[in-house]
């Protein structure tokens, strides 16, 4: 019965050392409104208390159900502890990031015999560079290259990386020194879709800098604008790529709606570096210039960015047991992974399928315009996923994913009073709006030459910066009215479409 009676007391002091451990672990994440911590804290006290009154009974039973209540509580108290601290982990990871990598490559003929750049500078190769590129960054390589093989190398600039690419497969250059993004934005042009895979990298070369963002003067910390960067690409989140998703998210913390505006990747813009360019190639110099740029179109300012590594998504996806998003047409899509079919209505993907279904542009009459709106509709399930309880049979994984594949400026203290304020005042309304335009054909700056873009339609910019001001205001939106524009705008280009097709008729 002593013996008993011991055990119970020691269980019983580990069960409280644990229960102030999670009560700590839970107050670090700054996600859970400090009345419920207390709440949890009396319960988990009251639970240590019956097993020491239970310690002290005299009869064996007490004793035994004492031992097997600590017993019971020390469990789930470690289990907590575990996806607690994951969740502390990652929390810490994704949040506060102020930093993004710029990766320089040195690329030779994926049938080239070099393998390293010593036996590239060995063979007196000329090596190619872009003046879009930042030089900067650029010339470190070179210096770099030149210190380690003690010589000095031949290099030539080109405006355009499609001049340079000209002068590589012809042979006068034999290897080229530039940005991985600007390769990216090279294969957006069909003449050369998936050139990377005739390319070999002999050298890598990164630089991590400070993101460049101002102080925001206007709105609070329940009003205001963040920037939502999808990079479509495999790469590290934190890498400079081009930014295949571009939403504004308008929060009203008060009203609790968030309105998310999507503008199209090739939106013909100007970049707030000052040349005229396609929307996603901002993101080749980095997350600031799409903000600003973004910035500089609808009158706002940003708070705050989030930026997806879209592709990593998918593994999140896989990890949840697949997402439920409904389409508003039929299509198919197809990418390099393989072609994927869609029915209208409630869809059930995986993370290949729910990729798929968000790449698509070419089965639309829409393209980018209807892009934007899959990707809003693929966030939106994901997040819907999240929060259910199935979810939890695959947390660490879930959150060993999202570290790889989300990162925010926001702080862990910023995200915290957000998710303490939707478990106080309940869930948000979320509002999608999609600008669009019309096609045509310009220069490009990244590109040094022309390519299809998007141009903005300033009826569309106009009523999408009505919509961010009366969110920011507190004045009341609803989805219902936002798509009785979208109908009646949609009517207006069929009429216009058939007129102007009836006076081509006639001439």
């Amino acid at each position: 019965m002593k013996k008993l009676k011991i055990a119970g007391f020691i269980l019983a002091a580990i069960q409280l050392i644990l229960s102030i451990a999670v009560i700590c672990d839970i107050s670090e994440t700054k996600m859970v409104p400090p009345r419920y911590i207390i709440l949890l804290g009396v319960l988990l006290f009251i639970v240590f208390l019956i097993a020491v009154f239970f310690s002290k009974k005299r009869k064996k039973a007490f004793k035994i159900c004492a031992i097997v209540i600590s017993a019971v509580m020390c469990i789930l108290l470690c289990v907590a502890m575990y996806y607690l601290r994951i969740t502390n982990k990652t929390i810490d990871e994704v949040t506060g990031v102020k930093t993004e990598v710029d990766e320089i490559n040195v690329y030779v003929s994926v049938n080239d015999e070099v393998t390293s750049i010593n036996e590239a500078v060995n063979k007196n190769y000329v090596f190619g560079t872009v003046a879009t590129d930042d030089q900067e960054h650029i010339k470190e390589t070179i210096e770099k290259i030149e210190k380690d093989c003690g010589t000095t190398i031949e290099t030539k600039q080109y405006d355009s990386i499609f001049e340079l690419i000209g002068n590589f497969d012809n042979g006068l250059v034999n290897s080229i020194i530039t940005n991985k993004g600007t390769i990216l934005a090279l294969e957006s042009s069909e003449d050369y879709a998936d050139y990377s895979q005739k390319l070999k990298v002999i050298m890598e070369e990164t630089f991590e800098e400070e993101i460049e963002t101002e102080e925001v003067n206007t709105g609070d910390k329940d009003h205001f604008c963040m920037y939502f960067s999808g990079i479509d690409t495999f790469g590290a989140v934190t890498q400079k790529s081009r930014s295949d998703v571009n939403i504004i998210g308008v929060v009203n913390n008060e009203t609790k709606q968030i309105l998310l505006v999507s503008t199209p990747r090739d939106y013909y813009v100007t970049l707030s570096t000052g040349q005229k360019d396609k929307l996603t190639h901002a993101g080749i110099y980095g997350i600031d210039c799409s903000m600003d740029t973004l910035e500089n179109l609808y009158d706002v300012e940003m708070k705050y960015y989030v930026r997806l590594n879209f592709s990593g998504f998918q593994n999140i996806i896989n990890q949840i047991g697949g997402i439920d998003v409904n389409s508003e047409y039929s299509f198919v899509s197809e990418t390099q992974e393989g072609t994927y079919s869609y029915v209208k209505g409630v869809n059930h993907l995986n993370g290949e399928e729910a990729l798929g279904f968000a790449r698509a542009r070419h089965a639309f009459k829409d393209g980018d315009r209807q892009r934007g709106r899959n990707q809003m509709q693929v966030i939106k399930a994901t997040i819907q996923k999240l929060e259910s309880a199935e979810t939890l049979k695959n947390y660490a994984n879930v959150m060993d994913q999202m570290s790889g594949s989300f990162q925010t400026d926001m702080t862990k203290d910023e995200v915290g009073y957000y998710v303490q304020s939707t478990l106080d005042n309940g869930g948000w309304e979320v509002l999608t709006y999609s600008v669009g335009g019309g096609d045509s054909s310009q220069k490009c700056y990244s590109l040094g030459s022309n390519a299809y873009v998007m141009m903005p339609n300033e009826e569309d910019i106009k009523y999408a910066k009505e919509l961010i001001n009366r969110v920011i205001s507190n004045e009341k939106v609803t989805q219902d009215e936002i798509n009785v524009y979208i109908e009646k705008k949609d009517a207006e280009d069929i009429n216009q479409d058939l007129m102007n097709q009836d006076t081509t008729e006639e001439e």
